[in-house]
């Protein structure tokens, strides 16, 4: 069949609008290559994010990690093997609905929760949240460093000269022993938000209360740590990073997909 140049001039012409119709409604097809797949992604989510120092501590903690970024934009198609929401609040169903469909994807998530900096009503919807979306019970917040004298009992956790002491007031120090993927202990900053499922992989305790675990949800893994992180990660604490290291490390997310 031939064609006659007019009529060639005049459908490349034709294509070119079509083309640029579709840039123009965001739909090019042409240049929507997917992204190469992260080993790291740190979510911030900007207002559902009310402890900003903790995103700062994993930002800075894994700065120089190859493969690894913080992004504010949330994209369920996102190709992460591992995605890390610190200082977590409350949260409008979308946003729930985008994390969970990224596990959906096989990205493993870690939920660091900021429950203590939260008044009851947004607590509620926290508590709420965690378990319509990711199935996780939570009991409300404690301080550790409140009334701290009678807690000693309740959180004696380092016999011996592992407990340290404040010398001026007497008071003890809060630690999270962490068992897994490494035992460490890790100072804690602030209130702590307990694991209440029956069935969760305790991951972390301070004396008898859990308050880290991890599941398989969807086709990923979620961690969830009731104490803050971030601020020991923002800090330098290096005990903080090493376990931020082990959690993130290739090597433990092969394990994840080994189920």
């Amino acid at each position: 069949m031939k064609i006659s140049r007019r009529n060639f001039l005049s459908s490349v012409t034709a294509s070119t609008g079509t083309l640029l119709s579709i840039r123009l409604m965001g739909l090019d097809w042409f240049d929507s290559r997917p992204e190469p797949e992260l080993h790291c992604l740190v979510l911030d989510l900007q207002s559902h994010c009310v402890l900003r120092e903790s995103l700062h501590g994993y930002q800075a903690a894994l700065a120089g990690e190859c493969h690894c970024r913080s992004e504010a934009r949330i994209d369920s198609r996102r190709r992460c093997a591992m995605a890390l929401v610190p200082g977590l609040g409350t949260l409008d169903p979308a946003i729930a609905q985008t994390l969970l469909d990224l596990m959906e994807g096989g990205t493993h998530l870690l939920l660091e929760s900021g429950a203590g900096f939260l008044s009851p009503a947004e607590f509620s919807a926290h508590q709420r949240m965690l378990h319509r979306y990711f199935d996780l019970g939570v009991g409300p917040p404690i301080d550790l460093w409140a009334g701290n004298s009678r807690a000693d009992c309740r959180f004696d956790h380092r016999p011996g000269s592992h407990q340290r002491k404040e010398s001026d007031s007497g008071k003890s120090v809060p630690y999270v022993n962490y068992l897994w993927p490494r035992e460490t202990i890790v100072r804690d900053f602030s209130r702590v938000v307990p694991v209440l499922s029956k069935g969760e992989d305790i991951i972390g305790r301070i004396g008898p209360l859990p308050v880290a675990s991890k599941k398989r949800l969807a086709n990923g893994t979620l961690i969830f740590l009731g104490s803050p992180l971030g601020p020991a990660l923002r800090a330098g604490d290096l005990e903080a990073r090493s376990w931020l290291g082990s959690v993130t490390s290739a090597e433990t997310v092969a394990d994840f997909a080994r189920g």
